[in-house]
């Protein structure tokens, strides 16, 4: 496995539709970015920033659909789903390809992404990156040595109710589903899948938070 990271500088992220959210997280102390699912036309995001947002700030933002905020010791953790325009334009989310996205942070008047995978699968990312009108900069490409995925954190059955509760709108704003939908959807009881979402939000916030 390899590890590359590239730098999206602010007029790359406007060929993403995200210049704006970007900005605003960046103004906060921007620490890290992780992705916790992605699916047309968005994704499930934890962001860790030095400072609170304005709720009034944060929840005016264009592609921002939904958000929670976590306080911390030593800063703050916001759930995010965040609508991505380019993937409605031919991008496809790290979630359908074989590459992992392990972190992003700000870096300059950009930021910096780093993805683990095949060196042939970085290879055609970089590129797909590039025909969106994006012009990555590459920073670094090494052997793959670094932490696990936050999702690595839950078990497969959580996994697959905290995927199909986001399929399904869950973390809509407005709510498009409701946990009986779901359950419906696995066959499952609705506590069942209560139980499932609520341990799988706490195993990768402990995840991520454990490690922050």
């Amino acid at each position: 496995m390899r590890e590359v990271t590239i730098h999206l500088s602010g007029e790359e992220l406007a060929a993403f539709g995200i210049e704006e959210f970007v900005s605003v997280i960046q103004s906060a102390g921007l620490e890290q970015v992780n992705e916790l699912q992605c699916q047309r036309p968005g994704c499930l995001l934890a962001i860790e920033v030095r400072d609170p947002i304005p709720a009034a700030q944060f929840s005016t933002l264009e592609n921002l659909e939904w958000w929670e905020q976590i306080d911390r010791d030593d800063g703050v953790t916001y759930l995010c789903k965040l609508a991505v325009p380019a993937f409605d334009e031919g991008f496809v989310p790290h979630h359908e390809t074989s590459v992992s996205q392990s972190a992003v942070e700000s870096a300059g008047d950009g930021v910096d992404v780093t993805m683990v995978g095949s060196q042939e699968a970085l290879s055609e990312r970089v590129r797909e990156y590039g025909d969106t009108g994006a012009d990555p900069l590459l920073r670094t490409l090494t052997d793959y040595d670094g932490p696990e995925n936050p999702l690595d954190a839950v078990t497969p059955r959580q996994q697959e109710v905290l995927e199909t509760a986001f399929g399904m709108g869950y973390f809509d704003v407005p709510r498009e589903a409701t946990t009986d939908d779901i359950a419906r959807a696995l066959d499952l009881d609705p506590s069942t899948v209560r139980e499932h979402l609520q341990r799988a939000q706490r195993n990768v916030l402990t995840e991520i938070l454990d490690g922050a």
